[in-house]
């Protein structure tokens, strides 16, 4: 079996990064919700969207492979003879898409089966890893008024912007499906990079041998990542900030530093809020995720996970007495310490099962817990598949209390924050002054 190198063999196995072992049997998932607006009988056909999508996942090849053990190791392991087929079902269902249009897409009134994690039955280790890397859902509303599409990849072998990256394609391959044979050609030869070992290369690190590396993938089930640690009652909930508001908000908090930035300053405030609602803990924590390709010159177009863990925490007393604005450069001086030496050494911690993210002390110091991820720069709103772009871009109704998803709005500019939390705490969260001044809840 050649490793690393598609021309020689038919089949390539690429070697996980810890980065990308550390996502478990976690997925990425989004739902793209499209309008039928000039009621058009022949809007988004299914089999053009399940062509183009075949199409897509051969030029993202890895999504056709597996995940096995190879020589002690987790490796993403693609073989031309015998792909991994992707699922890709269609279905429909009664229901205008007026009807969830008019409830801003609130996750009680989809579609049965569109918010549901779709697990995948593994009775067995062999059939866990030999589970579709990607599949998709496409629903059908009555009279053809609009289509869903969910899409829902496996986090070890892509991340965001490998998501992204995907549905582009997808999209692009579609809309010139019923042009000349050629139409695709002028983004065909655009150079993805799977091999992980370039980000290996990046930080001059050097993988632990198989006999005593401890990263191993988990076969004995195939779960997503929806959390078993909060038994209390909780939801989800959609915060918007407009465009304004956020200028707004930097121009009030982020002033004193030229390098603090929206994210910074949006980073806190919702975590004062956050905080706010929950009084049990006298400590308060809050987990980033930083993009690294640009820290460590790691090639744009590597598809590898490469968003890497940023965890601060403070006393609450501190957090919420002191102004926000310190809170936000705190933040942006642990982001500029993110470099060479940082990536190696998280890498180091994660390859012997060490604890980089905290995770098994979060119910045991009983602190609160806030953790951002910001989606909202990537072009969700730019995937036309032909017949123009979508409304609505969501993700489904799984996120666990603490943890939020930064999505861009529909207008240019704006951030839709989905966070999850206690029923008990959404009372207090929904009316902080500090929150409202800036942001609308909309779900």
């Amino acid at each position: 079996m050649a490793v690393g190198d598609r021309t020689t063999a038919p089949t390539t196995a690429y070697p996980l990064s810890p980065i990308d072992v550390a996502q478990g049997d976690s997925h990425i998932m989004f739902v793209y919700f499209y309008r039928n607006r000039h009621c058009s009988k022949t809007f988004m056909p299914t089999e053009v969207l399940r062509q183009g999508f075949h199409v897509a996942t051969r030029r993202f090849s890895v999504l056709l492979g597996s995940l096995q053990q190879v020589e002690g190791r987790p490796v993403l392991v693609e073989d031309c003879s015998r792909p991994n087929r992707p699922r890709f079902e269609a279905k429909r269902v009664d229901m205008e898409f007026s009807e969830l249009q008019r409830t801003e897409y609130a996750w009680s009134q989809w579609p049965q089966d569109l918010d549901t994690m779709d697990v995948v039955e593994a009775a067995t280790s062999k059939s866990t890893m030999c589970a579709p890397l990607i599949s998709v859902l496409l629903v059908r509303f009555r009279d053809n008024s609009g289509v869903s599409i969910r899409v829902k990849i496996r986090h070890s072998a892509l991340d965001g912007l490998g998501f992204t990256s995907f549905m582009s394609y997808w999209s692009k391959v579609t809309r010139q499906y019923r042009g000349p044979c050629n139409a695709v050609m002028d983004f065909a030869d655009h150079r993805l990079e799977f091999d992980r070992s370039l980000l290996f290369r990046s930080v001059q690190y050097s993988p632990a041998t198989a006999a005593t590396a401890k990263t191993k993938i988990d076969t004995a089930s195939l779960k997503d990542s929806v959390s078993s640690q909060a038994t209390a009652p909780f939801g989800m909930h959609v915060i918007r900030f407009p465009a304004q508001s956020l200028q707004r908000m930097r121009s009030d908090f982020g002033s004193s530093s030229a390098s603090v930035s929206v994210n910074d300053v949006l980073s806190v405030l919702l975590w004062r809020s956050f905080t706010r609602a929950n009084v049990a803990s006298a400590r308060t924590r809050i987990m980033v995720a930083c993009d690294i390709r640009k820290r460590i010159a790691l090639s744009p177009q590597y598809m590898g996970n490469a968003s890497f863990p940023l965890q601060l925490t403070i006393v609450r007393n501190k957090l919420l007495g002191q102004p926000l604005s310190e809170s936000a450069q705190l933040i942006r001086s642990h982001v500029s310490h993110v470099d060479v030496d940082y990536v190696r050494e998280c890498l180091q911690l994660l390859e012997h099962n060490k604890p980089i993210l905290g995770a098994n002390e979060w119910d045991a110091d009983k602190s609160t817990f806030f953790c951002c991820t910001n989606c909202s720069r990537f072009g969700f709103y730019d995937t036309d598949f032909g017949c123009g772009t979508p409304d609505k871009v969501m993700i489904p109704h799984y996120l666990t209390p603490g943890f939020s998803i930064w999505l861009p709005t529909k207008d240019a500019g704006g951030i839709d924050v989905v966070i999850s939390m206690l029923d008990s705490s959404f009372g207090s969260f929904r009316s902080d002054k500090e929150l409202v001044e800036y942001g609308q809840i909309i779900l």
